[in-house]
């Protein structure tokens, strides 16, 4: 005995209004050879161009609708960001809780709160100097020449060079 379908199959299926039907069958018709695209048109009330616009939104609509599907449930980026937030927070909790833990079991010993220890290996730490740029290098070197001027007596005229000893 052959077990029937608990839903219909074939045109019965299809959903939609009977005017949408209608235009679908008037597609079907064009395509499949049985009228021309100008009385396809006409019999829709559109233009040939609109005609052709909607016969390629309903061809790419019936790709898609055949091209395979992935299996399984869909990967969503905003689900899984808020998994990792959720799993974010419970790692957070479950450090201070850990923190807490330790401190009281630092208290119940009696045990001071261990710093850490730096390794110098013998070598004093040497302050690290910090190096100028260039423009600060540059004002202090203007700075230091204009303090140089402001010494040279201002009655004391300036030589730009040196004044041979010997007869010209």
């Amino acid at each position: 005995m052959a077990t029937q379908r608990k839903q219909p199959a074939g045109a019965k299926a299809l959903t939609g209004s009977d005017e949408a039907k209608r235009k679908a069958a008037v597609f079907l018709e064009a395509i499949g050879g049985l009228r021309t695209t100008q009385s396809a048109s006409e019999e829709l009330g559109i233009a040939v161009v609109r005609y052709y616009v909607l016969e390629t939104r309903m061809l790419q609509a019936m790709i898609d609708a055949l091209e395979p599907k992935a299996r399984g449930r869909k990967r969503s980026l905003d689900l899984e960001l808020a998994q990792l937030r959720d799993e974010n927070t419970r790692l957070e909790r479950e450090v201070m809780r850990l923190q807490a833990l330790y401190r009281v079991t630092q208290r119940a010993v009696g045990v001071k709160e261990a710093k850490p220890v730096r390794k110098t290996k013998g070598k004093k730490k040497t302050r690290r100097v910090r190096r100028q740029s260039r423009g600060e290098r540059i004002l202090k070197d203007l700075r230091r020449e204009a303090s140089r001027a402001e010494a040279v007596p201002a009655n004391v005229p300036r030589d730009p060079q040196p004044s041979q000893q010997g007869g010209a």
